[in-house]
Formats: structure tokens, sequence, C-alpha cells
């Protein structure tokens, strides 16, 4: 580690009911974080934290009394045409928009009740436009914004933001020249809120797609759930983003306790974002090199005053000032920059243009730079106006004639290049390029670069490890009919082919398991042949003991089943068809401990189902490499991760499910009402079954199979229900 480490949840003072902070919002401005969140009282008011690492918060006060902001809901903050906006929800009864000279206010209501539903956020483009976005039953709803003051109450829905069912928290980042849009679902207080994230290359309201995998942050065990609501902040180096979110504490009857602050490094790759929630100590975030304040401990230079540290080749400088005449200059790199007050602006190397109309140049400014392999960017109060090829280097940094200085920040930092040295947090996944290998790259998943592995060649990367224990290795790879084989620290491992692959050909293969110390270390890959690797899994691994569940319509499990439902623990039992629901839906999970189950592999769920149907609505269902689960009564109802089979009057149906439902294979199933039904759900590889006796119902090849879990069953009104049900190896 660097030294200096942190541990989600941040310890903070002055919380609201002495403990909450719930949909945590980030600002990075003039070289200070400031932190905001949803207010929790009947006093008045919008509380505000104060950083200048990221890492110690101090309490700032209220930033807005206003009464109408009573029970503020996530209140977020952007800096725009010099001036501070705040949009939020008081009680979820519509929005206002605020407006403040200070990011610590006094905030000012400027707006009428917008309505326009909950959780608002704000987004300027490059070209200065402005953007709201806001939660609803149907997705994130987009509004364009004619001026910084003014949101037009006309939206339109993004549809691929839509989780099925309630979608809130927006926010939306953009790096390399993509949009990113994080949202959060589907209840506050169930165990499965998480963070989901779609992407668009068209523009802030449209063209936005849902990657294969487009969970962010997801956990339930007990040590960490219900994570949600997040933003995203350029950390202390001006490089790095971090994801900033709240954790809830739930108990087993949903009833919420409090949320806490977390914060999470995020990766980039093209059309990928990704994070890994950490709930052990971690290193904590990458501070600059060299700073100055309002003009402290720079030195003279022949451009004028500059950073007693010179740039490296790759790095990033922020030099935040207000102009004190009609033209100021700044300077890095030996190239000065020189901004006037009509808005306009010029390179000494040539270069010019005009900043967009929402540059206040009587208002602080912030220009931010960054140099990697040739590469320039340029912004001004975090929009690019610059991006170009360029034969620049390190140099000094610093400000020149016309400008007064406030910070000046310099970071050896650029364009995601400490991506690899960064430690990629287990249990988790990360991507193959960011390691230490800086060698081939093709296409991967569709907008996604994967790494070429070459025999001979090693890929290093560094691990924050969770626990000593065994995990599963898995990678997503381009497909191809032959055996692959990895050398993982030292270990041969040899991948069987899927024999199947997705539209973009790639395949995810299981490779085995290793056993990993805790703590920081590094792991290495070589191969012994050619291959093309995109992701790569380090899960838990749990060794599988055979066991029965349900015998004679009776849990037979000694407590083992995990029972969950709006009856809690009595959601199910026996009843006239067997073990079912009790009232109208009931679900139980067996493996490992009641809020994170064991992480079997190769499994078989066998069931003899009683079938009496009293409804058309009844139904059945057994589950196998199962995960995450969670119940509410608002959220949607496939609130898991796991490979199910289901059983109507007339149909059975092979689904993967994840917080949404995929039907893999379908068929007509005759029943006869008061017979008995065997089931096996089996899964061997990338292969799942739905077997009874001899004959193969249901079967499907996934290219990208779930990795392991835990079985489980669940049932729908009245009808059916369970004789039997017992786990054995595949």
């Amino acid at each position: 580690m660097n030294g200096q480490t942190v541990r989600n949840p941040y310890p903070m003072t002055d919380l609201w009911e002495g403990r909450e902070i719930g949909d945590p919002f980030l600002m990075r401005h003039d070289g200070w974080f400031y932190l905001y969140c949803s207010s929790q009282s009947n006093d008045p008011g919008i509380k505000c934290w104060k950083s200048a690492d990221m890492i110690h918060f101090e309490y700032q006060g209220f930033v807005c009394t206003d009464p109408r902001t009573t029970y503020a809901y996530a209140p977020e903050v952007k800096y725009n045409a010099g001036k501070f906006y705040m949009v939020t929800s008081p009680r979820g009864n519509g929005h206002y928009l605020l407006v403040s000279d200070s990011p610590t206010g006094p905030f000012e209501i400027i707006s009428d009740n917008l309505g326009l539903c909950i959780d608002g956020s704000l987004f300027v483009d490059d070209d200065g436009t402005s953007w709201f976005y806001r939660a609803s039953p149907q997705g994130i709803r987009v509004h364009e914004m004619p001026a910084p003051d003014v949101i037009d109450v006309r939206s339109k829905v993004i549809g691929a933001s839509w989780l099925g069912h309630w979608t809130e928290g927006p926010m939306v980042i953009k790096h390399g020249g993509r949009y990113f849009l994080t949202d959060t679902g589907n209840h506050v207080c169930c165990r499965g809120y998480h963070v989901d994230y779609t992407v668009s290359r068209e523009g802030p309201d449209r063209g936005f797609r849902r990657l294969r995998d487009g969970m962010l942050l997801q956990e339930t065990r007990d040590e960490y759930h219900a994570l949600g609501h997040s933003s995203t902040c350029i950390g202390p180096d001006m490089d790095t983003r971090y994801i900033v979110y709240h954790k809830n504490v739930i108990d087993e009857y949903n009833r919420p306790r409090y949320r806490s602050l977390c914060i999470d490094r995020l990766f980039f790759n093209g059309d990928r974002m990704y994070c890994n929630a950490t709930w052990w100590n971690q290193s904590a975030p990458r501070q600059p090199i060299c700073t100055s304040r309002d003009g402290e401990g720079l030195t003279d230079c022949p451009q004028g005053r500059a950073l007693a540290v010179a740039a490296p080749d790759t790095y990033t400088a922020e030099i935040n000032f207000t102009l004190c005449a009609q033209e100021g200059s700044v300077f890095f790199s030996g190239v000065v920059l020189t901004v006037r007050r009509d808005r306009t602006w010029s390179l000494s190397t040539g270069e010019a243009g005009v900043f967009p109309a929402n540059v206040d140049t009587g208002a602080l400014m912030t220009v931010r730079v960054s140099m990697r392999g040739g590469h320039m960017m340029l912004c001004i109060n975090d929009m690019l106006f610059m991006d170009a090829q360029t034969a620049l280097g390190g140099g000094l940094a610093g400000v020149g004639e016309g400008v007064v200085p406030s910070f000046i920040g310099l970071s050896d930092a650029a364009q995601d290049s400490e991506d690899a040295a960064a430690a990629k947090a287990v249990p988790g996944a990360f991507d193959a390029v960011h390691g230490s290998l800086r060698g081939e790259t093709v296409e991967g998943e569709t907008g996604c670069e994967a790494l070429v592995l070459h025999p001979g060649e090693t890929a290093a990367y560094a691990l924050s490890v969770w626990k000593a224990r065994a995990y599963h290795v898995v990678a997503t790879v381009k497909a191809s009919g032959a055996p692959m084989t990895l050398i993982v620290n030292g270990s041969r491992m040899t991948a069987q082919t899927t024999g199947a692959a997705t539209d973009d050909g790639m395949e995810k293969r299981y490779f085995g398991v290793i056993t990993l110390p805790a703590g920081e270390q590094t792991l290495t890959i070589e191969t012994e042949q050619t291959a093309v690797i995109d992701r790569i899994f380090i899960t838990e691994a749990d060794a599988l003991a055979p066991a029965a569940i349900i015998e004679g319509g009776e849990d037979v499990s000694g407590g083992k089943l995990h029972v969950i439902g709006h009856k809690q623990r009595s959601s199910m039992n026996r009843k006239f068809c067997g073990y079912t629901a009790a009232e109208g839906f009931g679900e139980g999970w067996f493996g490992g401990e009641d809020w994170f189950g064991a992480q079997w592999r190769d499994c078989a769920l066998h069931m003899v189902i009683d079938t009496m149907p009293c409804s058309p609505e009844a139904r059945i269902s057994g589950y196998i490499r199962s995960s995450r689960e969670t119940w509410h009564p608002h959220q949607v109802w496939a609130s898991r991760t796991a490979y199910a089979v289901t059983v109507t009057d007339g149909r059975i149906v092979l689904s993967k499910q994840a917080y949404g439902d995929t039907i893999l294979a379908e068929a007509p199933l005759a029943l006869t009402w008061g017979g008995k039904l065997e089931l096996t759900l089996r899964a061997k590889g990338s292969r799942i079954t739905v077997e009874s006796g001899e004959e193969t119902l249901l079967e499907y090849v996934d290219p990208m199979p779930l990795t392991a879990g835990r079985v489980g069953i669940s049932a729908n009104t009245d009808g059916f229900g369970f004789e039997s049900v017992w786990v054995t190896e595949a």
C-alpha cells in the first residue's frame, strides 16, 4: 500500500441523526472536495462537508436553511457560468433549483417547485450546454436546460437505463468521448439495491446502451449491502475517478437502520466502466506531487511564477485563477495559454478559439491540462476545449501576468495512466488490459479493448484481497473450439471451450481454483498459446457437500434453508401441496450463510414437485448457481443472479436471472392435477439442463455462464409445492 489507507464506510462527524449520510454527492472545485447528502430531520437545511484530500472531511455547517428544503432529497451541485447551482427535491415533492456564489452557500431557491419526481442531477457538456436528469418508474428521464438557471419541464426517457422497476439516482459523466450514465434500483430498503450504468457515444440524451454486465456496484452480504445512489468525482491526483455512494444497514425484515459514506476507485476501458466494492483496508486516494494555494510556494521563472516541481512527461496540472486584467496567462510544458475577458483563448504554439458561452471570465476559472504519450487534453471548468497530438512533454506549470492564482496542483497521473498499477479488489473482476503488460490489444466485448497474450509474455496485476481463502478463476476470452491453458501464479490451469459464443465472438471460460493470501499482492498470468483475454473474474470458491433440504414436504435442512418473503422466515411452510409459499410468495436458499451463500460450481438440484395449481398465476421454481438474492415488495421479482427452472400449468421455462429475467429455453408441459413432477436442474460447466428422469426437457449452452452460487426454491400462490428437494454434485 502507499502508506496511508482508507476503509469503507468513511468515518464522519455531524451526521444526520448522528449516523446517517444517504445519497452522497461529492464535487471537486478549486482543489477542494465538497460533500452534500440528503437531509434527515425536521430541521430545515442542507449540510456540507469539505476535504482537501478526499480522506478527511470537516463539517462546514448548513449551506441552506430555507424551510422549503426540509428533508431535502439528494442535493447535487454544479459550477456553471460562474455560479454554483444546486438541485434537490425536498420530501420527494418536486424539485427546486438553487444558486450560490460559494459551494458552502448560502444557497437560495430561484425556481418554482418544478415537480419532476426525485433525484435530480446536473450535467454540463463540453460545448457548454446544460442537462438535467431525474428518476422515474420508466427509467432515467432527461431534460434540456436552455440556460444554467432554467430547466425545461418537458423530458424524454433514456430507455436503456430502466432497471425493470423504479430507477433513481442518476448522474452523467463524460470520459474518453463517451457519456456514462449511472443509476440505481430497485428499492433503497432491499439488500440488492445496486448501481448500474449505460454508455453513449452519441450525446447526453440519446444513444445509450447497456453492456453485457451493466452492474457496477452490488453486494448483499452481511459485511456490506444495499449499495446505491452514487456520484462520480475526479480524485486528488486530478485524473483518477472515484465512485461515491452509500451503503445501508438493513435487517431481515427489510427495515433500514442507517446509511454511510463509501468511496471506491473507478476504471475505464472504452465503453466499459467498472469498480469493485470494498469493505476492507485500501490504499488511500493518490495525492498531487506538488500544490500551491493562493500563490504560496511558487517560484519565479521566465513565464511568471511556477510550481516548485517540474512536470514529468506524463502529468496532469490544474491551474485555478481569476483574471485581474483584460487578459491573463497560465503556462505548462513551455506553452503559454492566454485567456481574455471576451472568452477567447490562444496558445503560444498558434492555436486559438473561443470558450463556451457559459464560461464567466469574471469568476474563478479552472484550466486542467493532461499529457500522456504525445496526447494533450485541455479543459476549462471541466469542459474539454482542445484534444490533440503534440510533441510536448513535461516542464513547469504556473501563472503569468494578469491573473490571481488560487489552487495549482501537479500530478504524475494522466489519462488513466495509473490503472495498471492500482490494486484490483478481490473478490471482484478487472480488465486484462489493466495490468503490467503493455502489449498488443484487439476489441473484445464490443467497444472494449482485450489483451492479446502471447507465449513468453507475463501479465501482472496488483490485487487487494479481502481474506485468505480459495477463489474461482474465470476469464472472458475470444471464443474458439480448443482448450486454453493459462499459468496463474505459476500453476497450470486449463479451461475447456464453452461450445458457444456471443455475437461479438466472446465466451466466458472457467480455469479452476487458486488459494490467495489476504492483502496486497501480485497475480501473474502467462499462456502456452496466444490468448485474447477481455475480463478476469476472481470470486470466492466453496466445496459442495451433498445434502437433503426437503423431505416429505418438510424442511429437513436443520435451519440451513434461509427463507425470505413478506412473512420473513415464515414465508414458506408445509401445506396440502407440500412445502410451498405460506401466502402469496416465498423463497428459500440453501448453502452458506444467511445473506451470502456458498459459491458452488458444478452441482444438481433435484426436486419432486406436487402439482395441484389453483390459479393461472401459480408457479414454482428451482435455482442453481444463485447469489445476491433479496426480497422486497417493491423490487423486480427476479431479484437474484441465478439459473432458474420455472413450472406453470402447461409450461416449463429455463431462464437466467440477474435482477431481471432472460428466457434461455422453454417448452409446453402437460401436468396431471394431483400428480408429481420429478425435475433436476443441473449446471456443469457452461451447459445448463433441466431433466425429468432420463429425459432432457430443456438445455442451454451459455457462452457467458454464471460462475458459482448456492441453490434455492420458490413458489407463487397456491397449488405447487415441493415433496422433496436435495442437492448433489453434477
